[in-house]
């Protein structure tokens, strides 16, 4: 006769070892949580790092430097760029943007910046009109304070990288001293530094030149605040296919504005051809020995890094997109024998 009442009882045991094991790493992922600004730095100094280890590794080779003064060169040069090309940049960015804040009559902004100029007094002036109290000066100086003393961090660390590079593979050491880790290391360092530096040079030049095209064309065809629009067009260049389109919107509708429909469909062709360059010379040109992306990959992970990190997310999103793929390829990924034909 059938026992309906008859029941198996199952015992899972679960060994403490286990219990441990996902307590650390759940202690270990909130820890790093908590520190992801440190992180994020971190991951910014290396990117820094590949990005100028190959100038640094040019400066030694021809001009037979020593590495740590092949070091300083490329730093000085970095670093005479960047000063050189934000005091050309910034005075004309201003007063454009401020004609252009005027122009489109934003309200409560175009009082603001009527009489603004680009002076100390200037700076001071605004920044008293739009700081209410005194928390909020306080917290624009310690903002400021925080940026400088997080871009001068930033400068360290990464020198500091580029000083080790050679021997950065063997901090593998820590974990391990088995010399195919220590080989698989170093291929992955190497790997790395050529596909995120390559990305990283790529896209900067693509930014420049599709910026000073965008200027070329907008001065040529005499659409006002050129500069700003420029720069616009240089800084979506990252967002593949879809950032060239949205920053000729603004463009064509100055111009419709300013000019009328004949410039505005001037400018439209402008950028139709920009991007037909871009596409078909440029890019290919530029990102040629550097690391692929597909254009769906940079959007989709583009995206994500937005929702998930906000502007910061989104800059790093590619890179970061690049290392998973790198630690994949370097570690993880075995692709599969030939098949043998016989005979």
């Amino acid at each position: 006769m059938l026992n309906l009442f008859d029941h198996k009882h199952t015992t899972v045991a679960v060994a403490s070892t286990t219990i441990l094991y996902t307590i650390s790493m759940l202690l270990l992922i909130y820890g790093l949580f908590m520190i992801r600004d440190i992180l994020t730095l971190i991951f910014l100094a290396f990117i820094l790092m590949v990005a100028l280890s190959p100038v640094a590794k040019k400066f030694q080779k021809y001009l037979k430097l020593p590495r740590l003064a092949s070091i300083v060169v490329a730093y000085f040069l970095f670093i005479g760029i960047l000063v050189t090309f934000f005091s050309l940049l910034i005075p004309p960015l201003i007063a454009e943007l401020t004609g252009l804040i005027k122009f489109i009559n934003l309200p409560g902004l175009q009082q603001e910046f009527q009489s603004f100029e680009f002076t100390l007094d200037g700076v001071s002036t605004l920044a008293s009109q739009v700081g209410s109290s005194v928390g909020t000066f306080l917290s624009i100086i310690s903002s400021t304070f925080s940026g400088i003393f997080t871009t001068f961090t930033l400068f360290v660390m990464s020198f500091f990288l580029l000083q080790g590079r050679e021997t950065l593979y063997k901090k593998v050491r820590w974990f391990t001293n088995r010399e195919e880790h220590l080989e698989k290391a170093k291929d992955f360092i190497n790997d790395l530094e050529a596909q995120l530096g390559g990305w990283v040079r790529g896209e900067l030049i693509l930014m420049l030149v599709i910026g000073s095209m965008t200027y070329l064309g907008l001065t040529a065809l005499g659409i006002p605040y050129a500069l700003p629009l420029a720069i616009l067009a240089g800084l979506l260049e990252i967002l593949p296919n879809i950032g060239p389109t949205i920053a000729a919107i603004p463009a064509i509708v100055i111009a419709f504005i300013t000019q009328g429909p004949l410039v505005a469909g001037g400018v439209l062709i402008l950028n139709i051809v920009i991007q037909q360059l871009e596409n078909n010379i440029i890019v290919p040109k530029v990102m040629n020995d550097n690391a692929h992306v597909s254009p769906l990959v940079s959007i989709v992970s583009i995206l994500i890094g937005l929702k998930l990190g906000g502007v910061i997310g989104a800059l790093l999103a590619v890179p970061l997109y690049i290392v998973v793929r790198t630690v994949y390829v370097t570690f993880f990924y075995h692709p599969p024998a030939e098949k043998i034909t016989r005979p």
